[in-house]
């Protein structure tokens, strides 16, 4: 007589799935460790865009407060004819200064030195071509920010005045141009600001 003995369901089911958590486990693993892979690139992207655009607004605040700077120093230098004639001359020119226009009918103008580019450092780096603003905090910043001013003739169409007697009252035009960098050896954040601006003169 052969006994047969019937194991339990629960005995039974429990056999048959010896080692599935094993494979469970390795499979949550393994969702795990994607997700914190891509959790890691998600946070290493942000902070290069947050990197970029600190660099960004430095070189913006920079070109800011060089633009700011020439204007003041347009007010303060040229009070009168004979101060735009002695800075924007070719006979004795000054860094950073440049004529498009002659101040007067008998002086010659001097425009921007050939090859300078203002999409170019190169031009904005080299000796006299512009003014570098040392009050400017640069104690993160590799470069001082920079400026030229143009003089570009006065504003407005002239009098109509057929006798030549009538005083010309138009405004004399400046085109102010200012650019700054952002941090390290080689910045490769830089802003361009442009600026026009006129002051009557006598």
């Amino acid at each position: 007589m052969i006994t047969r003995l019937n194991k339990p369901e629960t005995q039974r089911w429990g056999y048959r799935q010896k080692g599935a958590a094993l494979a469970v486990s390795l499979l949550i693993l393994m969702v795990m460790t994607v997700l914190g892979i891509s959790a890691m690139s998600t946070t290493t992207l942000q902070e290069r865009m947050a990197n970029n655009h600190r660099q960004n607004q430095l070189a913006f605040q920079s070109a800011e407060a060089a633009l700011r700077t020439a204007e003041a120093w347009l007010v303060a230098n040229v009070t009168g004819v004979t101060a735009l004639r002695a800075n924007f001359n070719n006979a004795a020119p000054v860094a950073g200064l440049y004529s498009e226009r002659s101040p007067v009918i008998v002086d010659p103008t001097r425009p921007l030195p050939a090859g300078v580019n203002l999409f170019d450092d190169t031009g904005w780096l080299a000796a006299g071509n512009a003014v570098a603003v040392n009050t400017v905090n640069t104690a993160t910043l590799t470069q001082s920010p920079r400026y030229i001013i143009q003089y570009v003739g006065r504003v407005g169409p002239p009098p109509k005045d057929y006798s030549g007697k009538k005083p010309d009252k138009r405004e004399y035009g400046f085109r102010i141009t200012a650019i700054g960098w952002g941090e390290g050896a080689n910045p490769t954040s830089r802003y361009l600001l442009q600026s026009n601006f006129r002051i009557p003169l006598l």
